[in-house]
């Protein structure tokens, strides 16, 4: 099964997130815009319109991240090491803590792309 690749070498970059992330996720959207007009006999038609990006990292709360919401930088998600990696501009838009008796306080951070995200490999 060549190809698969194990998520236990990924990373996030982005300032104020130093410590503890543990997960990261990303999504990549596109609208699509409708043309469909009487010509089209029924038949729905499409073109590309805007694309856009939103991201999500998890991670173990550590008092070194200074992160907060409205914060914006440059996020970069890194899939293979250094090898593979998605970046672009990008702003908090939340934070949720959670915290259990029997566990550690976690958090998860919500991404708004702003601009390209753009993925880079280089193997």
């Amino acid at each position: 099964m060549a190809g698969e690749v194990a998520g236990k070498t990924g990373s996030i970059t982005y300032d104020g997130l130093t410590k503890g992330v543990k997960s990261w996720g990303l999504d990549l959207v596109g609208d699509v815009l409708e043309t469909t007009d009487y010509e089209d006999v029924g038949i729905r038609t499409y073109i590309a319109g805007c694309k856009g990006w939103t991201g999500t990292a998890e991670f173990n709360w550590d008092t070194t991240n200074t992160v907060t919401v409205g914060d914006s930088a440059t996020l970069t998600l890194t899939i293979i090491s250094t090898t593979e990696t998605y970046s672009g501009t990008a702003i908090v838009t939340g934070i949720s803590v959670s915290s259990s008796f029997d566990g550690l306080v976690t958090a998860s951070i919500t991404f708004q792309g702003s601009g390209v995200c753009t993925l880079t490999s280089t193997s």
